[in-house]
């Protein structure tokens, strides 16, 4: 029985792409568009302005750990290769989706970056990395070189200082 709002399944083979359309109200979407932007905050003067909104001031109230912001600038800038598979400011975390190497076609990697706390030191500065290796269609964790993650940690921490001091902090 076809009931209604229902299409056969001839009527969407003929479409393009093959896939069904639902269609949305649109005062429903109208509604939905004014809630998210009164949500975020974004209003029409900041839009026009066109100046950068310190997301760390921003949200102060927001925030739980308070990252600090060169570290945060730092590892963002050195993983911006990758696909993020989760970006959180206020608790400090960076995760990237896996990437795989192109001088290594059966290995892929996978980066978590927690900052700490507010102090630019090396304490605050956490770093994970996953390595699977590809073995007869199945994907094998392995272990990582210890100086690997050693070198992405002094990279991100010279980057930062370098920011820091860039700034006048």
């Amino acid at each position: 029985m076809i009931g209604r709002g229902t299409r056969t399944e001839p009527e969407i083979a003929n479409r393009p792409g093959g896939l069904p359309v639902r269609r949305i109200c649109p005062a429903a979407a109208v509604a939905t568009l004014s809630l998210v932007l009164i949500l975020t905050g974004c209003t029409k003067e900041e839009q026009r302005a066109g100046t950068a909104v310190n997301i760390f001031e921003r949200y102060a109230h927001a925030r739980a750990i308070r990252p600090n912001p060169d570290l945060w600038v730092a590892a963002g800038n050195h993983l911006d290769f990758v696909r993020m598979r989760m970006s959180d400011p206020f608790g400090g975390v960076l995760a990237t989706d896996w990437y795989r190497p192109k001088d290594a076609p059966g290995e892929r990697l996978r980066v978590t970056i927690n900052i700490l706390g507010p102090d630019l030191e090396a304490r605050n500065l956490r770093i994970a990395v996953i390595r699977q290796v590809r073995r007869g269609g199945v994907w094998r964790n392995r272990p990582v070189s210890a100086s690997t993650v050693a070198t992405l940690h002094t990279t991100i921490m010279r980057a930062a200082r370098f920011r820091a001091a860039a700034k006048g902090a």
